[in-house]
């Protein structure tokens, strides 16, 4: 099952610049800085292409509610 969920972002990285893991993800480097630096659950998924995606593990009704203005 922790293949199909992916590598750990942190673990991923390891070796790999912020720019290059930007790339292989095809998104920004801040983007890829603010995951390394929070507290999220972020899993790095590599397909038969050799393709990589990101997916963030999260419990249900863990997002935050707006307070009432």
């Amino acid at each position: 099952m922790a293949d199909e969920m992916g590598v750990p972002l942190r673990d991923f990285a390891k070796g790999r610049t912020q720019p290059e893991l930007g790339r292989l993800l095809g998104i920004t480097q801040s983007a890829v800085s603010q995951m390394l630096h929070s507290e999220r659950d972020v899993r790095i998924r590599i397909d038969a292409q050799g393709r990589c995606s990101a997916i963030e593990i999260r419990p249900i009704g863990s997002r935050a509610k707006k307070a009432a203005a």
